[in-house]
């Protein structure tokens, strides 16, 4: 990756806005639907009715949930995914909750979202190794996936994640066992500060939310503990494990 300077925005709050339900693809730029930031107990709240839409979508299309998890963000294979779910998103999404409102959402928050759920589903006790991993194992494994034309692209902040993750496996248990928003959740983020820093690549920076950041950590656990089961040579399962 070129040593130029390059920000990456992964903000991903949840918006509320006038229509109906809305799906935002993942995206590298920051999208506003209002001039104000809304409060941080309005993003909590939010938050909460999103978490139970999300349970509702895996639960009733579990194979097209879990496999979107295996594929390399910001691919045309994850945004056919993506693209699946809004019917199904519609109809378990609970407008009262929300005064009525509408609700968007980046592509990156409900990916991450959907790998908690399958994280605290497979991995309850976290994904602390037994045994230590060795480094020339997990390096190649936390590297950015190649995508299509082996570009730059999006899982270069999974890839970061991942890193942090080998690091400090039990501290990204301790944050996906916290409550959303709380200040158990901002206490061990802010932990994880320096090995973020340390984990980018030279000449990046990242400006993300509480929530993008949990959904990544998510993610990147998920698949470290599937990799602890069946070895470091991928990310994510093998084609003949797809559901």
């Amino acid at each position: 990756m070129s040593n130029n300077l390059r920000t990456i925005l992964l903000l991903s709050t949840l918006l509320g806005g006038s229509a109906a339900v809305a799906q935002i693809p993942t995206s590298s730029e920051e999208v506003r639907w209002r001039a104000v930031d809304p409060s941080l107990a309005e993003v909590a709240r939010t938050d909460a009715v999103f978490r139970d839409l999300v349970a509702c979508v895996v639960r009733y299309q579990p194979a097209r949930s879990r496999n979107l998890l295996d594929t390399v963000p910001g691919t045309s294979a994850e945004a056919t995914i993506l693209y699946s779910f809004q019917s199904r998103m519609e109809t378990c999404y609970d407008y009262n909750r929300t005064g009525g409102r509408a609700l968007g959402w980046h592509g990156n928050l409900l990916r991450g979202v959907i790998a908690e759920v399958y994280y605290h589903r497979e991995f309850p006790h976290g994904v602390t190794p037994a045994n230590a991993v060795p480094a020339e194992a997990t390096a190649p494994w936390a590297a950015p996936r190649p995508a299509e034309g082996d570009r730059a692209n999006g899982d270069m902040v999974h890839a970061m994640a991942r890193c942090v993750l080998v690091r400090r496996p039990a501290d990204v248990h301790a944050l996906l066992a916290s409550t959303p928003f709380s200040a158990g959740e901002r206490n061990v983020m802010r932990s994880l500060q320096p090995d973020l820093a340390t984990c980018l690549d030279t000449g990046v920076e990242l400006s993300a939310s509480r929530q993008a950041l949990r959904g990544l950590f998510a993610e990147a656990a998920l698949h470290y503990g599937e990799a602890q089961r069946g070895g470091f040579a991928r990310v994510g399962r093998a084609e003949g494990e797809q559901q």
